[in-house]
């Protein structure tokens, strides 16, 4: 025993070890925290030691939308400055020049974002809203011809046939009182299904649909989603060391289980649809072929990625999955990425305007009237072209996503040091760079009154006034949203249905002002949204 008691450290040894780690941490944090002090650029003190200025964030006390919203009102009168992501010195850009400067004029050196990729961790991790440099530019540079004016085109009996299961729903309904988050959800989730995947997820007509609940359950608040990302910020090879997947397992297997069906399937069927599954298929079959035909050999890795590289006329078999540009990983990925971000942030965004016009009836009204219009212009017939004339229409959605926009704040990653203009001051590179959305759009300096809800400030005569960089619903420059023209065709094409056959009314549950989830990433309404339908005597 006793030397056992020998080799145990003493009390002083404890405390002296205790002391110095204590110390050290002090001294990290004070030069952490006198980051943007020391290059003498404008910047919001921290207010709690560790988590910087985003302790609300982090502790998912407060929505993203306001913890950013509060900084950017901080730093009222600057150009930008700095603040602190945890203990990580960020920048935070508040004029619209610099803002353009950074997401089209240099692009090159902010042209990526703070993204983890892992595909033995995550196989859903590949897709675009990931990637980065060149491979980046190269997927997307594929998959844009999905939203040709061709493509949409050819959408609308798909469309139109979601729009008839919502129809016949409402018509069947019990009650008038909706929960317009669920029933948007469940029509985008058909939506999406149908145009991008040739899936019958039958949301609508299914209380208990899997898809609606998969989609639920992607969204779902969780410890492992909280410390994934407050360790993004301490240190991302600590989210791989823990084994913290960024979807949950369930709906990992479920989707990777349906993709590869219906990819059996068309196999099989030799069935050639004109959606977006198909163009993934279609893009990878070329790369394959173009690989054979210059003597490539494929070998497929561990998780079942094919692979191969290209160099001159000579290829070789490689184990790096990142030569090759569409493999399983990748189609897996942008499918899984397409079918989240075209359900949820669509049903937000018709959710909010509909319960926007619910408060505001002679709006809804000046919709109808404009829906009438070109409807008997076009001989009862609203199609893709004659949608175009939808003009107050235009507005009414882009006031929608100017006072709720889903993402409430971009991000990007400086990747070379980079000089702000007109200044000395340097964004080294690594440096997380933000421009926050919310903020913008309720700045009274750009929107004059801006909680109230006026689609004018998007008519033909005053869309002009709108400050370039002010307005970003959909992000700007080359990683501007790619699904951006599908997103508007389907939330018009609903919305002539719903503001032609109904009125909307607030109820006993509408809240006036909505209140926001503060665990969602996106500006989420807390407990739905809910508004009294009534069908119109004359439709």
């Amino acid at each position: 025993m006793f030397s056992l008691l020998n080799f145990l450290p003493s009390v002083t040894t404890v405390i002296l070890t205790i002391s110095s780690l204590s110390l050290y941490v002090i001294y990290f944090l004070k030069k952490r925290y006198t980051h943007w002090e020391r290059r003498g650029v404008p910047h919001v003190r921290p207010i709690a030691l560790f988590f910087g200025n985003t302790k609300d964030l982090a502790l998912q006390r407060v929505p993203n939308a306001f913890v950013f919203q509060r900084i950017y009102n901080e730093l009222e009168g600057h150009d930008f400055g700095g603040f602190y992501q945890m203990f990580k010195p960020a920048i935070m850009l508040r004029d619209p020049d610099l803002i353009r400067t950074v997401l089209i004029k240099n692009f090159s050196q902010f042209h990526d974002r703070f993204s983890i990729i892992d595909e033995k961790l995550d196989p859903l991790s590949n897709h675009l809203l990931n990637l980065a440099g060149q491979r980046w530019k190269n997927v997307r540079y594929k998959l844009t011809p999905t939203f040709s004016s061709g493509k949409l085109k050819s959408m609308q009996d798909l469309m139109q046939g979601c729009i008839h299961e919502l129809a016949d729903y409402l018509s069947r309904c019990v009650s008038d009182v909706q929960n317009l988050r669920e029933l948007m959800a469940k029509f985008t989730t058909d939506v999406i299904g149908s145009c991008a995947f040739g899936l019958n997820c039958n949301s609508i007509r299914d209380e208990n649909s899997e898809f609606r609940r998969i989609g639920r359950l992607i969204f779902k608040p969780s410890k492992r989603i909280r410390i994934r990302n407050m360790l993004r910020s301490l240190g991302p090879k600590l989210i791989t060391l823990l084994r913290l997947k960024s979807v949950h397992p369930e709906v990992e297997d479920f989707f990777m289980s349906v993709l590869k069906e219906a990819v059996k399937y068309r196999e099989s069927s030799a069935l050639k649809r004109n959606d977006f599954l198909q163009l993934l298929i279609n893009i990878q079959t070329e790369e394959k072929k173009q690989m054979e035909s210059n003597g490539c050999h494929q070998s497929v890795t561990s998780n079942g990625v094919s692979n191969g590289i290209q160099n001159g006329n000579a290829c070789t078999t490689t184990n790096n999955p990142k030569d090759i540009l569409f493999t399983d990983s990748v189609v897996a990925s942008n499918a899984f990425v397409f079918f989240v971000a075209g359900f949820e942030t669509i049903a937000m965004t018709l959710s909010y305007c509909l319960y926007e016009l619910a408060l505001n009836p002679e709006i809804c009204e000046k919709l109808k009237d404009e829906v009438d219009s070109v409807k008997e212009a076009h001989d009862g017939n609203l199609d893709f072209d004659s949608m175009k004339e939808l003009e107050y229409m235009d507005a009414v959605l882009a006031e929608t996503l100017r006072k709720y926009p889903p993402a409430s704040i971009l991000i990007r990653r400086c990747n070379e040091a980079f000089c702000v203009p007109g200044t000395s001051v340097v964004i080294e590179e690594g440096t997380g760079v933000y421009v926050p959305v919310y903020g913008l759009h309720h700045d009274p300096q750009f929107f004059p009154e801006p909680e109230r809800f006026i689609p004018e400030r998007f008519s033909q005569e005053n869309k002009h006034t709108i400050v370039p960089g002010s307005y970003l619903p959909y992000g700007d420059g080359p990683r501007i949203c790619i699904g951006m023209r599908f997103a508007q065709y389907e939330m018009k094409s609903v919305l002539s249905y719903l503001v032609s056959n109904f009125t909307f009314h607030p109820c006993e549950k509408t809240v006036v002002p909505l209140n926001y989830d503060p665990r969602s990433g996106l500006l989420t309404p807390l407990d739905g949204v809910w508004v009294r339908l009534q069908r119109r005597s004359n439709p």
